[in-house]
């Protein structure tokens, strides 16, 4: 692997603290509370800058998909310590409950619309991490096998979202973790041979 130049560090630098002061507006005022100008004056660069980096404020968004993606293949993959798949289901989607709950309501809230179509993205780390488990419970006999992993992970994560999406509609006023693990215990049911 060839070693980045300054200029390239420079790059990765700067377009990090773009997204992680966005981020934090986001949090602290709201999606719509925020301008790129603001973005950028916090950041200490120019609005140039900024389109040199994203397209648009919800470019911030994909990124933040992204990152949670490689957060999920990098760090929750490795950390599923349950045998039975079924517990490590639960231990997933408790790592995706606490993950939606670091990353804060108001930016839930911009994150859950319909037009959002980063949820259907296929080939996503989150669903193929999922794939991978299920199609591993499938091989052990602990998942019926009359639905393809793809497709039972799909039927997860569309009730999960679910889930997340009353959760803002309830400005966060529930513990997600605990509604998600009260959740998945009655569906995972139908899932068990």
């Amino acid at each position: 692997m060839a070693q980045l130049t300054k200029r390239q560090i420079q790059a990765i630098n700067t377009k990090g603290k773009i997204y992680n002061i966005a981020t934090e507006l986001m949090q602290k005022k709201g999606y719509d509370n925020i301008t790129i100008q603001n973005i950028c004056e916090k950041a200490g660069v120019s609005v140039g800058t900024f389109y040199h980096y994203f397209e648009s404020k919800n470019d911030i968004l994909i990124e933040l998909y992204k990152k949670a993606d490689d957060f999920f293949y990098d760090n929750v993959k490795s950390k599923l310590s349950s045998t039975d798949t079924i517990d490590k289901i639960i231990e997933y989607f408790d790592h995706y409950a606490e993950y939606n709950e670091k990353t804060g309501i108001d930016m839930m809230k911009q994150l859950y619309n319909s037009n959002n179509k980063m949820f259907v993205t296929e080939g996503r780390h989150m669903q193929t991490i999922l794939d991978e488990i299920i199609n591993e419970g499938q091989e052990k006999n602990e998942i019926k096998k009359e639905m393809s992993p793809q497709d039972i992970t799909r039927y997860i994560f569309v009730l999960m979202r679910g889930v997340v999406y009353d959760w803002c509609l309830h400005d966060g006023e529930y513990n997600l973790k605990e509604e998600m693990q009260n959740t998945l215990t009655r569906l995972i049911k139908i899932f068990k041979p």
